[in-house]
C-alpha cells in the first residue's frame, strides 16, 4: 500500500461528444466537479485539431487501444495539461457508441504548461475582473487569491467588483463573467436583504461585521451552495463603498452531517434489532413447530390442514422479515473472503436485471485490485441497487456499470469524499431513470422510505437500507447523486487489498452413515417442548436439558453407558448457567468428536457466523421448521471430520 499514487484520468464521451463518465482522478486533475463534467462536451477541454486526431485514432483502433503523445487538455484554470493518452471505442450491440480516453500525466500539476504567451494576455483579461485591484493593493490581491475561501466584493448597488479564483471555482463561473453580474444573481434575495440592512444600518461603520452561519448561493448549474459568511463594510470618505464577503464552503460539512445522521439512525436500528430478534425467534420457533406437528396430525387437504398451511405461510414471511431486520443489527460478522470482484460484479448485475427492455454496459478496469467481501450479501447489494435502477426506468432504458481502482489521499478530502484514506475499488451504477429529488436524496437509505408506488410486498422498503448496512460492515462507503429526470448514480467504495488471492478452497467433506440420538439444551420451555416433539416425529431418540451443566452431565453419563449422543443442539444464550459457547468447550474435553449444533435467534452472533471456529459442526437459526431441523441434522450426521 506504499506504492506512489499514479493518477490516470479516464473519460468516456458519446458520438456527439457529450461526456458520460469521468473518474475521480479526472475530477482532481482538471478541477471540475463531477456533475459539471457530465454536462460538458469533450470539445470544452480539447482543441478541435486534437479532438479530431483522437476520434480518428479511436476509429482505427476499434476495441484495441491507440496511444497518442502530448495531447493537451485545458483545465478549469485555463492551463494546458500535456498528457499521454490511450483511446479506444466503446461498443453497444456491436456498433461504436462512444470513445474512452485514459490519460496519464506526463508532468505534475505544479509543472503544468501555461497557455502560450500569445494567448496569455487574452486569458488573463478574460479571467480577471474588469475592476482590477489597484497596484498598491497587489499584496492583498495575492493573499486573496491564495486563500481557500471565497472572497467576494460588491458595491451598494450589488454590482460585483471583485471575486477571487476560489470563489469563481465554487460558483462555476469565470472571474470575467462574475464581474459583469450582480450579487443578486448568485445570492438568495431574502438573505441578501438581511445582510444589507445589517451592514448598512446607520451610523455607518467600517468596523461593523455581520455573520451568516449558513447562507445560500446558487452556482452555475442552479444548485444551492451552502456557505458560512462573514461580511465587512469598506467605507470611503465616510460613505459606504463596497461590501466584502469571506465565505467558507459548507458542502463537505453538510455532507458529513448527513452521513453522521444516517449513522446515528443505523445505530438506533442496530440496537433495536439486536434486542428484539432473539425473543421474536424463540416465540416464532414454538409457533411454527406446533403448526408443523398439528399439520402432521391433520388430514391432508382438509379445512384444518388448509388453515394451518396459511398460518405457516404467514410465519414463514414473518421469519423472512426478521432475518432482513437482523442484517442491521450490531456485531454481525460477515463471511468475507479475498477475491477479485470483476466477474462476480458482471454476473450479479446480469442476474438482477428484471426488465427485458433495460440494457446494461460494463466499463470495468482490467486490473482491479482484489477486495474482501461476503459473496451472498454483496450479491444482494448489487441486486437491490439494480432493482432500484430498474424501478426508476419502468419503460426501459440503459444502465452503465463502472469499476476502477482509486486511492483516497488526504489532499483529496476537499472533494467531498468523507471516507478514510486508502486504496479502494470504486463501483458506479448509473441509470437513466426519473431521478431523485434533492430533498429526498438524504433519506433514500432510511428504512421503508420510498418515492415509488410499489404496492405491499414483504420486505419492501428495506432494500437500500440493507445495501447501506452491508457496505458499512465491509468498511466501505456508499452515496448517491441524482439529476431529476436525467439519471441517478450510486457510488460504492470497497477497501482494496494488495494480498494474493488464494488458489485453493477447502475440500468438501465426504458423506458418512447417519446417526439417531440427539440431546437438546435450551432454557425456554416452549422450545424444549416443541423441538423434542419435532425430533421424535423425525425418528430421533431425544434427551432434553435446560442448561449447559445439565447437558454436559447427560452427555458424560451416556458415554459411560456406551450409548453416546450422535448430536447435541445447544442454545447459545441462556439466562443462567452455561450457554452454548461454554457448553461445547466442556463437551469437546469429554469427546473431541462431538457433533454440536449451535442454535440462536440472533444470527449475527460470531458463534453463528464462524461456528466451526468455536467447535460447532453446524447451526440452526430460530425460528426453524421441522424441515430445517431435519436438513441440518442430516448434514451434520452424514459428515466426517
Amino acid at each position: 500500500m506504499n506504492d506512489p499514487i499514479r493518477r490516470e484520468m479516464i473519460l468516456v464521451f458519446d458520438t456527439k461528444g457529450q461526456i458520460t463518465y469521468v473518474n475521480e482522478d479526472a475530477v482532481e486533475i482538471m478541477g471540475y466537479f463531477e456533475d459539471e463534467f457530465l454536462e460538458m462536451n469533450i470539445a470544452d477541454i480539447l482543441s478541435p485539431d486534437q479532438l479530431e486526431n483522437i476520434n480518428k485514432e479511436a476509429l482505427l483502433a476499434g476495441e484495441k487501444e491507440a496511444v497518442l503523445q502530448d495531447i493537451r487538455f485545458i483545465d478549469r484554470g485555463m492551463n494546458m495539461l500535456p498528457m499521454q493518452v490511450k483511446v479506444s471505442l466503446t461498443l453497444k450491440n456491436g456498433s461504436p457508441s462512444g470513445t474512452r480516453i485514459a490519460a496519464g500525466e506526463t508532468v505534475t500539476p505544479e509543472k503544468a504548461v501555461e497557455v502560450p504567451a500569445s494567448a496569455q494576455a487574452d486569458t488573463q483579461a478574460e479571467t480577471r475582473p474588469k475592476s482590477p485591484v489597484p497596484a498598491e493593493e497587489e499584496v492583498s490581491r495575492l493573499i486573496a487569491e491564495a486563500v481557500k475561501e471565497m472572497i467576494l466584493a460588491f458595491d451598494t448597488q450589488g454590482k460585483i467588483t471583485y471575486i477571487n479564483e476560489r470563489g469563481a471555482e465554487l460558483l462555476g463561473y469565470s472571474q470575467n463573467e462574475l464581474s459583469n453580474m450582480n450579487v443578486s444573481d448568485i445570492f438568495s434575495s431574502d438573505q441578501l436583504e438581511i445582510l444589507k440592512k445589517g451592514i448598512l444600518r446607520k451610523p455607518v461603520s467600517g468596523k461593523r461585521k455581520i455573520v451568516l452561519p449558513e447562507a445560500v448561493f446558487f452556482n452555475r448549474s442552479g444548485k444551492n451552495l451552502p456557505l458560512e459568511i462573514t461580511c465587512s463594510l469598506i467605507v470611503k470618505n465616510d460613505k459606504p463603498s463596497d461590501i466584502v464577503l469571506l465565505a467558507r464552503d459548507l458542502s463537505r460539512r453538510k455532507r458529513m452531517e448527513k452521513e453522521l445522521l444516517t449513522v446515528q439512525k443505523f445505530e438506533s436500528l442496530a440496537t433495536l434489532a439486536g434486542g428484539l430478534a432473539d425473543d421474536l425467534n424463540n416465540y416464532l420457533t414454538a409457533i411454527m413447530g406446533h403448526i408443523d406437528l398439528a399439520m402432521i396430525d391433520s388430514e391432508s387437504g382438509g379445512k384444518i390442514y388448509e388453515k394451518l398451511s396459511y398460518a405457516k405461510e404467514g410465519c414463514t414471511k414473518f421469519k423472512y422479515l426478521i432475518r432482513q431486520f437482523l442484517v442491521f443489527s450490531k456485531g454481525e460478522k460477515l463471511n468475507r473472503e479475498l477475491d477479485y470482484i470483476s466477474e462476480f460484479l458482471k454476473k450479479s448485475v446480469l442476474a438482477a436485471l428484471a426488465i427485458p427492455n433495460i440494457k446494461c454496459d460494463f466499463f470495468i478496469a482490467s486490473d482491479l485490485w482484489p477486495v474482501v467481501f461476503d459473496e451472498e450479501q454483496m450479491r444482494q447489494v448489487i441486486a437491490n441497487v439494480i432493482a432500484n435502477a430498474c424501478e426508476a426506468m419502468a419503460s426501459g432504458g440503459q444502465i452503465n456499470v463502472y469499476a476502477e481502482n482509486i486511492t483516497i489521499a488526504p489532499d483529496r478530502k476537499d472533494k467531498g469524499v468523507t471516507i478514510k484514506d486508502g486504496d479502494y475499488v470504486k463501483i458506479s451504477v448509473q441509470d437513466q431513470g426519473s431521478g431523485i429529488q434533492e430533498e429526498d436524496i438524504g433519506r433514500i437509505f432510511d428504512p421503508y422510505f420510498t418515492t415509488k408506488k410499489t404496492g405491499r410486498q414483504i420486505g419492501r422498503g428495506l432494500g437500500l437500507t440493507f445495501v447501506y448496512s452491508v457496505i458499512r460492515k465491509h468498511y466501505g462507503y456508499i452515496y448517491a447523486e441524482s439529476k431529476p429526470g436525467v439519471r441517478t448514480t450510486f457510488y460504492i467504495y470497497l477497501p482494496a487489498s494488495r494480498n494474493s488471492v488464494p488458489q485453493s478452497r477447502k475440500a468438501k467433506k465426504n458423506p458418512g452413515p447417519p446417526k439417531k440420538k440427539v440431546l437438546i439444551m435450551d432454557d425456554e420451555e416452549i422450545i424444549i417442548d416443541v423441538a423434542g416433539q419435532m425430533l421424535e416425529t423425525l425418528g430421533y431418540e431425544t434427551a432434553l436439558s435446560r442448561n449447559g451443566a445439565e447437558a454436559a452431565e447427560l452427555y458424560e453419563t451416556a458415554m459411560k453407558a456406551g450409548k453416546p449422543f450422535d448430536a447435541v443442539i445447544l442454545d447459545l444464550h441462556v439466562e443462567s448457567g452455561m450457554g452454548g459457547k461454554e457448553t461445547i468447550k466442556k463437551l469437546l474435553l469429554l469427546d473431541p468428536g462431538v457433533k454440536g449444533i449451535v442454535s440462536s435467534g440472533y444470527s449475527n452472533d460470531p458463534e453463528m457466523t464462524d461456528f466451526e471456529k468455536y467447535g460447532f459442526s453446524g447451526i440452526v437459526e430460530k425460528p426453524y421448521s421441522i424441515a430445517e431441523l431435519r436438513n441440518i441434522l442430516e448434514k451434520v450426521l452424514t459428515s466426517e471430520d
